[in-house]
Parts: C-alpha cells; structure tokens; sequence
C-alpha cells in the first residue's frame, strides 16, 4: 500500500511497522573514501528508517550501536518532530473549500476501492470534502495506522533523535516536507490516491516491516517500486530531488571529517536515485556492515 510505502520516506507524516516484541536487524552501511586505507574507520553510515513503532520492537545491535558511538552528527529528514507544529501546518495546507466530493477525484475504476478504504478507516467521504486530494491519502493512512499497533513515539527516527547528544543536522523541516505533497499537480496527488487505494489489498501490513526488519534491502526496495509504477512524476518528487538536495550536505559532512550517521526513511536509500547510489557517483565507497 503506497501509505506504507511513504512510511519508509517521510518523518512525521504516514508510519509504519508491525510485528509486537520482535527483535529486528535493520540494514546499515559504511561510507569510506574511495582512497581509504584498509582498518580506516568509517567516514560515515546510512541507516534507513521506519518511523512507527510497536512498544516492544528491539532494533539496537552491535553493529550499530558502535556506528552511533563513532559518529559525530546525526543527519534526519527532520530535527524537530514537533506532532502539534505538524498538524497546525498540515490543517493549514490541506484544506480547499472548491474541491469536488473526494469519489470524483478518482478514476471511476477506483472508486469502489476507495469506499472500502473509507469503510476500513472508519471514515466517510463526507468529512474529506474539503480536504485536498494528498492530504486525503495521508489523512486515511494515518486512521488506519490508529487501528494497528503502531506508536509513532517508538518510531527509529524520533528514538534517534532523543538518545542523540551530539549535533543534529536536519535536511528538511516540517513545513518545507508537507509542502512537497501540496505543491503536487492534481494529477500527481490524483496517482497518490489511486495508488494508495489500488494497494490496498496487495502489500499487506508486514511485508515491508517484514522486509526492513529483516534487513531485506533488495526486497524492500523492489516494493517500494511498486508504489512508483504508475507515476515517475511522484518517486521523482517523493524521493529523487530530494535525494539530489540532500547529497551535497551529507557530502560536505564526510570530506570535513564529521562523521555523519545518515539516518533517514528506508526509500531514499537504495535504488539508481538513492543516497547510496549518489555516494558511489561522487567517489565514496559503500559498503553494507549488518
């Protein structure tokens, strides 16, 4: 469902993980110069994350609790995950009193889907009438999130954040990352919604929580492009510009010996547009370490 799929993108907005009291061993890499003599340690990490949580999921290990040790910035999509400066900014973004009924911003194919969607969330099309097409999709996302066991407090991005007492670099803020979905053209935002419903009954809530947990980076990544099928237009404002925005300051993080541990949504990692594909295009060796 693209609504996981965003899970694994962006900080505040839409979460994910599930499985209750297991242990996982999420996917981490070194970053090296390409000229670093052998024993050297890293210049840097990634680390894709999921952004919600059960209470009880064991994701620290030694691998990296170690990298964490040696690093000497935490680099996040977003320092501050302030859930009431989200909402107000989201509530002021996301409502438009000319829009249609939401069942006439899809294609008719869609809309028996989205009723069920509706229908699972607990929600009527009534109460999304003046709420923009994006804002709608992550509105239901995160209804349907309420019904799991989800706890975004738990999340490995704001867990990160409050362990961390070294500097913290954050790439974007709340308003700039919700401005990315409301500054989508109406038919991009019409995708994210038909993608979000049409995936409904296809992804199933563990196969991507499965998957990062696991450490499944190939698996991850191929039903992350699932998502992006049927629309180039949003992986490229979802994921690939922000990537290209991102890399030169995690570039000049490495060559000022900060040692940057790289801790962003598990989508932005792999992939020909992600950051470890980037890394390697400007010189850097990347090397998977757990």
């Amino acid at each position: 469902m693209l609504t996981r799929l965003l899970a694994c993108l962006l900080a505040p907005l839409v979460l994910l993980l599930a499985g209750c009291g297991s242990t996982a061993e999420p996917a981490l890499w070194r970053v090296d110069a390409a000229d670093a003599p052998e024993g050297a340690e890293p210049a840097g990490w990634l680390f894709g994350t999921i952004h919600a949580l059960p209470r009880s999921t064991k994701w620290h290990g030694t691998e990296l609790d170690q990298a964490l040790a040696q690093a000497g910035v935490l680099m996040v999509e977003i320092e501050n995950l302030d859930t009431a400066e989200s909402q107000r900014i989201f509530q002021e973004l996301a409502i438009d009193p000319a829009l249609p009924p939401l069942s006439e911003r899809v294609s008719p194919v869609y809309r028996d889907e989205l009723a069920e969607v509706l229908d699972d969330a607990g929600a009527s099309e009534e109460s999304f009438h003046y709420v923009e097409t994006w804002a709608a999709a992550l509105t239901l996302s995160s209804m349907l999130q309420q019904r799991s066991t989800l706890d975004p407090e738990y999340g490995v991005d704001k867990t990160l954040i409050a362990e961390w007492d070294k500097p913290i670099v954050g790439f974007e803020t709340t308003e700039e990352q919700l401005r990315i979905f409301d500054q989508l053209s109406g038919d991009e935002q019409q995708d994210l919604l038909e993608t979000f419903v049409d995936q409904a009954d296809t992804i199933g809530p563990h196969d991507l929580s499965d998957a990062w947990a696991s450490g499944d980076a190939d698996r991850l990544a191929g039903l992350m492009d699932m998502g992006f099928d049927a629309s180039p237009q949003l992986r490229a404002a979802l994921l690939s510009r922000r990537n290209s925005r991102w890399i030169g300051r995690i570039v000049g993080q490495l060559q000022d010996g900060k040692k940057p541990f790289v801790a962003v949504g598990a989508g932005h990692i792999g992939g020909d547009d992600g950051l470890i594909a980037l890394l390697e295009q400007r010189g850097w060796k990347v090397t998977r370490v757990q």
